[in-house]
C-alpha cells in the first residue's frame, strides 16, 4: 500500500506546527479497515528528536518503543502531497512547556529515516446514499456540496468552480451527521476540472483533509462512516 512516486520532487521536512498522521506500523496492511489513525500537532524538532502533543485517541506508556509510521501533507509545486517517515516512540513528557501556555502532556519520538513522498489513503472512504443522514456545507456560501466520499479524514465532492477554492488553503465547512452539526476546518488537498468532453463545465472536483480536535465528531463520524460502509455491504455495492 505504500510507494515512493518516481516523479522527482524536493522533499520537505517536518516543521513545528504541522499537523501529522500516526499508525503502527503493524497495522499499515489494514489500513483499509481497521487500522488505528491518530492526529497530533508537531511541537518541536531537534535533529532526529520530535516532539508531538498527544495523540489523538491518546497513547500511553504500553506503547514505548513501538514503531509508526508518521504522514503530513506539505505543498509543492502547488499540489498538496503526502509525506512520511518511520519513527519509535522513545517517551512521554507530562509537562512539556508551551510558550506563554500551562504545561502539556507530550510524546517523544526518535525519526528513524528521511522523510519520502507517500502514495496511498490514510482513511477508508465510503460514498454516502442520496439520503445519507451526512452532508456537508460550505460556511461561506452556505450551500451543501456534493459528496462523492467520506472519511474520518477528509472527504471529495463537486462544487461550482466560482466557488475558487485552491490547493494548500484553509475553508470553512459545517458538517452534518443526523441532528448533529459540527463546525470544523478542512485543508484543500486537490482542486480538478472536468475532462474537455465532459458537458459539465462549470463545476469542479475537490478533495479535501479535516483539520479538528473533536471527540464528539470523530466518534460521530466514525458511526456514520461504519453506517455507510454497513448499508453499502447489505446492498451488494461493495
Amino acid at each position: 500500500m505504500l510507494r515512493c512516486c518516481g516523479e522527482m520532487i524536493k522533499i520537505p521536512k517536518l516543521k513545528v506546527g504541522t499537523r501529522i498522521d500516526i499508525v503502527f506500523e503493524n497495522e499499515i496492511k489494514k489500513m483499509k479497515r481497521s487500522a488505528h489513525v491518530m492526529k497530533a500537532l508537531v511541537y518541536d524538532v531537534n535533529d532526529e528528536q520530535i516532539i508531538i502533543s498527544q495523540t489523538s485517541p491518546a497513547l500511553n506508556g504500553d506503547f514505548l518503543n513501538r514503531r509508526v509510521l508518521i504522514s503530513f501533507l506539505d505543498v509543492v509545486e502547488n499540489r498538496n502531497l503526502r509525506f512520511g517517515f518511520s519513527a519509535r516512540l522513545t517517551d512521554f513528557i507530562n509537562d512539556y512547556k508551551l510558550a506563554s501556555r500551562q504545561p502539556v502532556a507530550a510524546l517523544v519520538l526518535k525519526q528513524n529515516e528521511v522523510p519520502k513522498q507517500l502514495d496511498f489513503r490514510m482513511y477508508f472512504r465510503v460514498k454516502p446514499r442520496l439520503q445519507s443522514e451526512v452532508s456537508l456545507v460550505h460556511r461561506a456560501r452556505n450551500e451543501k456540496v456534493n459528496l462523492l466520499d467520506i472519511s474520518l479524514g477528509g472527504a471529495r465532492f463537486i462544487c461550482p468552480k466560482d466557488y475558487l477554492l485552491k490547493p494548500a488553503e484553509t475553508v470553512k465547512f459545517k458538517l452534518f451527521i443526523g441532528r448533529l452539526s459540527f463546525d470544523l476546518n478542512a485543508r484543500v488537498c486537490e482542486v480538478c476540472e472536468p475532462d474537455d468532453e465532459s458537458a459539465y463545465k462549470n463545476i469542479c472536483y475537490v478533495s479535501i483533509e479535516f483539520e479538528y480536535d473533536n471527540k464528539q465528531l470523530e466518534a460521530a463520524l466514525g458511526k456514520a462512516v461504519i453506517d455507510i460502509e454497513r448499508q453499502l455491504l447489505s446492498a451488494g455495492k461493495l
